[in-house]
């Protein structure tokens, strides 16, 4: 099989399509792109794709066989359902959806088709983060703490004030949730989670610009995490793991391990930006190979998704949520 892909988006989509174009021979064939500047400066820029505003004929075409989907958020599901109607394998951005009705109707869809479909969750190929995979040892683990600290509060102000059902938890959190997920191999029972808008008082954002989020694990492990929309500080995600024999942690001071008394620098790369494309990678190579684990499976992102929903209802009612798979 070779790859012949669209890209709906050129923002971070533009990352997807260099990430795509050439890689065992994969072709972008098709780039669509709303913004009628942008669309000039992108015929100059790639004279060899086909340069569009209108989605429609990526889906018709059918020579396209994944399309990358980097739209804004409020697009996603549609984009999504159109890709299952057409068979089109799919790389999402996060969130693939704003609410549960339409988590679930993805789902009962997805499963009917011999489709597949990747979330750009890009810390899973992080070197620093996969380096922490390795240390670990969930038996021993009782908590743990992750900051998805934005640091670019600017952008709230944007499109992303304009969607009704935007969160933090969606655009932001869901990254250190997914990481925790896969460094534990373990996802929660239980999510108590509140929020304010104190940081973004009066401006056009009028959703919470700071959640906190107490998660119950399996093994008697608890989780704290922040998505930190409103932060002057830098884009980061600050982590600390304890166990009862060391701590792993990533903060602005450095990545290490405590153990033993003492103090001990881990040199992996973060952010090892290089590497992000590694996981749209990996998934071309589930298209073409036989036998190639996928990085994250459908169901794991069906459940990211499950869970992000029930922070947001928990921000929403002040209670602690039992979290439901589907």
């Amino acid at each position: 099989m070779k790859v012949i892909a669209a890209v709906i988006g050129m923002g971070i989509g533009e990352k997807h399509l260099r990430a795509i174009d050439g890689f065992l021979g994969s072709k972008v064939k098709i780039i669509c792109e709303k913004n009628k500047k942008k669309i000039q400066m992108l015929k100059k820029k790639y004279p060899d794709k086909i340069i569009t505003s209108n989605e429609e004929s990526i889906f018709l075409d059918k020579q396209i066989n994944l399309v990358s989907i980097a739209s804004y958020d409020n697009y996603h599901y549609n984009q999504i359902l159109k890709c299952l109607r057409f068979n089109k394998n799919i790389i999402i951005e996060k969130p693939m959806c704003l609410n549960s009705n339409q988590l679930k109707n993805i789902y009962k869809l997805i499963k009917k088709k011999n489709i597949k479909m990747t979330s750009n969750l890009v810390l899973r190929v992080n070197a620093l983060f996969k380096d922490f995979k390795k240390r670990i040892n969930k038996k021993k683990v009782f908590y743990i703490e992750g900051d998805y600290i934005y640091g670019r509060k600017k952008k709230l102000f944007g499109w992303r004030s304009n969607i009704k059902q935007y969160s933090l938890t969606l655009g932001a959190g869901v990254h250190i949730i997914d990481l925790i997920n896969w460094l534990t191999g373990l996802k929660p029972k239980a999510v108590y989670a509140t929020g304010n808008k104190k940081a973004t008082k009066g401006t056009v954002f009028k959703k919470n610009s700071m959640i906190a989020m107490m998660f119950e694990y399996p093994k008697d492990i608890i989780v704290k995490i922040t998505a930190n929309g409103a932060a002057i500080f830098d884009h980061f995600h600050e982590l600390k793991i304890f166990s009862d024999n060391q701590t792993l942690v990533n903060s602005k001071l450095g990545s290490y391990i405590v153990k033993n008394g003492k103090i001990k620098k881990i040199l992996a790369n973060y952010p090892d930006k290089q590497n992000r494309k590694k996981l749209i990678h990996n998934f071309i190579e589930t298209l073409i190979k036989k036998n190639i684990k996928p990085i994250i499976s459908i169901k794991e992102q069906i459940d990211l998704m499950t869970i992000c929903f029930a922070v947001d209802k928990s921000a929403k009612l002040n209670r602690k949520i039992k979290i439901n798979y589907l």
